[in-house]
């Protein structure tokens, strides 16, 4: 065990210094290096954004949005799912428009957004929420109806109710897909999280990444970009830990 966590460390730490010598030498052969920024300059424009605090209210602007458009996603895909998996006419008036809505990029609606939730934190909300929903219930939706017949009918046989069936068995079963379908989700809000701060922005990391182009401030937006990685990369293993503690029975 001790072994397997000594290589990944080792691995991560090779991979990040290969990143970092590639940026370096990238930015030093650069023919304008205010396009592209070193990793010390972009280290050294994050430090002063966190001194001044405008680092910091731009990450929990972020992450505070993030997290409740990632909740309220799930929590609409994970319905939606299981009516679809467990009804077939159900599922059938709906998949198209699952399917359809998937396939549409949160960014081709931040015009009706504007327009029906105007500019305040509810339109980026929804728009977070929007790209998470699709994802959670299509999961969610394979999950229940990769469910044996024999399955269900065991249940029937020991006598379970309706809900009985759906608590022990059907959820229980699910549970799997729709944490896939949770993490899938989770890396679309963290991409969406750019395009939905452009709806009258005051601050997010996505607001700093677009406003450090007015004054040529290449380092601010490396350092943005920089920041929304490693905040996915962090989100993401803090999901695939958790699940493991808490779901371990189910996956």
């Amino acid at each position: 065990m001790h072994n397997r966590i000594r290589v990944g460390v080792a691995g991560y730490s090779i991979s990040i210094l290969a990143i970092l010598s590639l940026w370096q030498i990238g930015s030093s052969s650069a023919i304008v290096p205010l396009l592209f920024p070193s990793p010390l300059t972009t280290l050294d424009a994050a430090r002063k954004l966190f001194q001044s605090g405008q680092l910091t209210t731009d990450i929990v602007a972020s992450v505070s949005r993030i997290a409740m458009g990632f909740a309220l996603g799930s929590l609409l895909g994970v319905f939606l799912g299981v009516l679809m998996g467990s009804f077939r006419l159900f599922r059938l008036a709906c998949e198209p428009y699952i399917q359809f809505f998937r396939a549409l990029p949160a960014l081709a609606w931040i015009p009706a957004a504007m327009l029906w939730f105007g500019v305040g934190e509810a339109s980026k909300v929804i728009l977070l929420a929007y790209t998470t929903v699709f994802v959670v219930a299509f999961n969610t939706m394979l999950g229940v109806l990769s469910i044996s017949r024999n399955q269900l009918r065991a249940a029937g046989c020991f006598g379970l109710s309706p809900w009985q069936t759906f608590y022990l068995v059907k959820v229980p079963a699910t549970v799997a897909h729709m944490l896939t379908g949770m993490r899938l989700a989770m890396g679309n809000c963290f991409s969406t999280i750019v395009a939905a701060e452009l709806l009258a922005p005051r601050d997010g990391l996505g607001y700093l990444i677009f406003s450090s182009r007015t004054w040529m401030q290449t380092e601010f937006a490396f350092v943005g970009i920089a920041i929304l990685g490693l905040l996915g990369f962090l989100a993401d293993a803090a999901f695939h830990v958790l699940t493991k503690r808490f779901f371990k029975r189910y996956l």
